[in-house]
């Protein structure tokens, strides 16, 4: 299997028609159509299911494109470090995952010395949980990450980051919580609520949240899981279910919707974290040198 054939794949995968693909690539369908055929035929399965003007993924074809992605943005990051060590300048990509979190507010303000003294540097955000920044990190799609805490940092050096998340409940404006100064275990209790996944693992032992809940801990409703604090905006001003979260990292400003810390109050830190081990390239080496001075002043 040869990388371009992988990416002739994705181009077919993404535009979901043969003829627009192999415009994409400048190459003629009937070639574009052949190299398909002996990928199908190599791998021992169908991975498209042909109609008139389109093709759509079997499930071995969502397999393949998952994995697919990952192999190519590998390859993408190798020639890309090997192409830096050519140029006097300090060229390459940085990759960091991170968590919605006051403490990217330190990362940003880094990424913006690092852009100003290298601007051939380019940085790459990606948002996920601990256990999505933990895949992304191991598999090599990620150089760093912005963790919360508490999360299994074992296999990595981590540097705490200054800020403070406050935990708290995303509502509209005329909920009858928005009164309220702050939000009890008893009162979060009664209502349904969207979590991260996070919040509700049963892998930490010492879960803030969790904690925090006291025996109220299993009464709470919950209404489903979130990713992003924006789209769990979304889901409460259409509804009345709340969204548990962190003060000021969703941008709900002006959208009906208001935020009411947790009584008692409850704040957790964040940390900055990369691989033991990691060999870096030197975009990276530069943006890590850069991160840890900052955080040791």
């Amino acid at each position: 299997m040869e990388i371009r054939t992988l990416r002739y794949f994705l181009a077919v995968a993404y535009e979901g028609n043969i003829s627009r693909a192999a415009e994409s690539l400048y190459i003629a369908q009937p070639s574009l159509s052949r190299q398909i055929q002996a990928l199908e035929k190599e791998l021992g399965c169908q991975l498209f299911i042909r109609k008139s003007h389109r093709v759509e993924l079997t499930p071995e074809g969502l397999e393949l494109r998952s994995r697919a992605t990952e192999i190519l943005e590998m390859v993408d990051r190798v020639e890309s470090s090997f192409a830096e060590k050519g140029n006097e300048a300090v060229v390459g990509d940085v990759h960091i995952v991170a968590a919605e979190t006051a403490g990217m507010r330190t990362v940003a303000r880094v990424i913006t010395a690092v852009h100003q003294a290298h601007p051939q540097i380019q940085f790459h955000l990606h948002t996920g949980d601990d256990l999505q920044a933990s895949d992304m990190i191991d598999k090599g799609l990620a150089d760093f990450a912005v963790i919360c805490e508490p999360a299994n940092l074992v296999n990595y050096h981590t540097r705490k980051l200054p800020e403070r998340d406050v935990w708290g409940v995303l509502m509209r404006t005329d909920d009858p919580l928005a009164a309220e100064v702050g939000i009890t275990p008893a009162q979060l209790a009664k209502r349904s609520a969207y979590f991260s996944r996070q919040q509700v693992s049963l892998s930490h032992e010492t879960n803030p949240f969790r904690n925090w809940l006291g025996h109220y801990r299993g009464r709470t409703k919950q209404a489903g899981t979130l990713d992003l604090v924006r789209n769990a905006g979304a889901m409460v001003a259409a509804g009345d279910a709340l969204a548990v979260t962190f003060e000021d990292v969703g941008g709900y400003d002006g959208d009906g919707l208001v935020f009411r810390p947790f009584e008692p109050r409850l704040e957790t830190s964040s940390v900055f974290a990369w691989k033991r081990h990691r060999t870096f390239s030197e975009a990276s080496r530069v943006f890590l040198d850069t991160m840890r001075a900052r955080l040791e002043e």
